[in-house]
Formats: C-alpha cells, sequence, structure tokens
C-alpha cells in the first residue's frame, strides 16, 4: 500500500515554515495583516493534527501535547482578527460622521492595544523547541500513512461537517448557526486543499468550490456586522445614560444584518443541497 508520508510532510512543511516565518516577524512587531497569516497557518497546521488523529485512529494525547503552546496563541489571534474587522465596521457605518462618534472609536483603540499587548506577551512565551517539537509530534505521525487511509480521515471529517450544514427552508439560521458554518466551510476548503496536495481528487466540484468561496466572502461581511453590534452592544451597556445620535448607526446595523442574513440564508440553502447529493 502507497505511504504518503513523503506527500503529508511536503504539505506540513509549507504551512510550518510559512507560519514559523511569520512567527518570528510578528515577535518583532505585531502587524494585524501578519497575526491574520500566523492564524490561517496555525488554522491549518490544528486541522492538520486532526486529520493525523483520525489517521491513527487515536493517538489523540501526544498531538493535543504538541499543540498546546500555541492553542492560546491561535486563541487570541482570532481576536486580533475580531478587533480589525470591528474598527473595518466602525470606518464603514460611521463613515463621515466619524467626528460625532470618537469617543467610541478611542475605545475601539484601546481594546485593540490591550489585545495585542497579551498576544505578543504570548508569543514571546513560545520556545523555538515547541516549535520543534510539534514537527517531530508531526513527522512521527505520518511515517507510513497510506493514501487510503489518509483519504478515508479526510472523508469522515468532511462528512461531520456537511452534517451541520443541513436545514430546511423553515429553519431560521441564528448567529452561532452561521459562525458554526462559516468555520466549517473554512474547514472544508482546507480539508480539501489537502487532498490535491497529497495527490488525491477533491471530493467537490470546481463549481461547488466557487460557490463556496462566494458563501465564505458573504459570511465574513456578515461577521464583520455582527462583531460591530455586539461590542458596540457592550460598550453603550456601560454607560448610564446612551446618546440618542446612536440609534440610527444602530438602525442601520440591524437592517444590514437582517438583510445579510436573509442572502446567507438562501445561498446556503442552494449550495448544500448540491453539497449533500
Amino acid at each position: 500500500m502507497e505511504s504518503t508520508s513523503p506527500q503529508i510532510m511536503q504539505v506540513f512543511d509549507r504551512y510550518y515554515a510559512a507560519g514559523k516565518k511569520i512567527y518570528g516577524e510578528i515577535s518583532k512587531k505585531i502587524r494585524s495583516g501578519k497575526a491574520l497569516q500566523l492564524e490561517d497557518q496555525l488554522f491549518f497546521l490544528r486541522l492538520f493534527l486532526l486529520v493525523l488523529d483520525r489517521a491513527r485512529f487515536g493517538e489523540k494525547e501526544q498531538l493535543i501535547l504538541s499543540f498546546r503552546p500555541f492553542k492560546e496563541l491561535y486563541k487570541q489571534l482570532r481576536k486580533v482578527q475580531h478587533i480589525k474587522m470591528i474598527k473595518e465596521g466602525y470606518d464603514s457605518y460611521f463613515g463621515h460622521e466619524k467626528s460625532l462618534f470618537s469617543e467610541y472609536g478611542k475605545a475601539i483603540a484601546a481594546d485593540k492595544k490591550s489585545i495585542y499587548t497579551h498576544v505578543y506577551e504570548i508569543i514571546l512565551s513560545i520556545s523555538p523547541q515547541d516549535w520543534e517539537n510539534l514537527y517531530q509530534e508531526v513527522y512521527r505521525q505520518s511515517r507510513g500513512l497510506s493514501i487510503l487511509t489518509v483519504n478515508t480521515a479526510i472523508t469522515q471529517i468532511i462528512n461531520e461537517e456537511l452534517e451541520y450544514f443541513y436545514f430546511d427552508s423553515k429553519t431560521k439560521l441564528d448567529p452561532q448557526s452561521i459562525h458554526d458554518i462559516y468555520k466549517g466551510i473554512k474547514k472544508v476548503i482546507f480539508l480539501e486543499k489537502i487532498r490535491l496536495n497529497i495527490g488525491l481528487n477533491t471530493i467537490f466540484t470546481p463549481q461547488v468550490h466557487e460557490q463556496v468561496m462566494g458563501l465564505e466572502n458573504k459570511m465574513a461581511a456578515w461577521h464583520r456586522n455582527q462583531l460591530l453590534l455586539q461590542h458596540l452592544g457592550n460598550y453603550l451597556a456601560k454607560k448610564e445614560k446612551v446618546s440618542k445620535k446612536f440609534q440610527p448607526v444602530i438602525t442601520k446595523l440591524q437592517q444590514s444584518h437582517k438583510g445579510q442574513t436573509q442572502i446567507i440564508a438562501d445561498r446556503c440553502r442552494r449550495l448544500f443541497v448540491k453539497m449533500l447529493h
């Protein structure tokens, strides 16, 4: 049975090397763009470990241990993404009237500074040996795996994600459901990339992949709106008295949120019929 060890390590090496390089860069200075790139690399590495765990029928403990130093970093990098999206939403929805809401703009800036400080502290706590331990564990787990075994593992994970995608015309998508679908779509896209890079065909057609990418973009815009609504709501909840000047912005945000949610629901129904059948 053909071993996939060389192919697997080639795929892993690419993301591992990119992640380690970006980590070195932001250990000197954190930039949001680089932080988001590192989040993507760590997302892939976590998913890669999940594939290995399935392929090895449950050596999860060692795999979890190897990623443990990076777990909190990944979590906090997501917060970097969130505060960036909140700032983008603030720039978009408050527009030319931002000067009227400068206090809220300062609150966003303060949250950003706090998040960046925490991320930097975590980065400094991760050692070169942590990176080496992760690599060695993946190398050990990937040795001797067959194409059939890896194919089965990836297919199982994709099928599990697809189960969460099913809903009928009467089902109303709530924010948590959309968030879960968003994460699931990202996972499926990365798993399909792994399949291609080790010489397997993708499960879904190019047309489906194109629609998946379109849905992912719509969900990113929805996510930006959702985060700004939550952040602004938390900010205003701390005030004894809320100025009426916020009401037009809140109404605009809520209307946009409702419209984007409907668009995503319609696209999901059309797309998931193709993916599930």
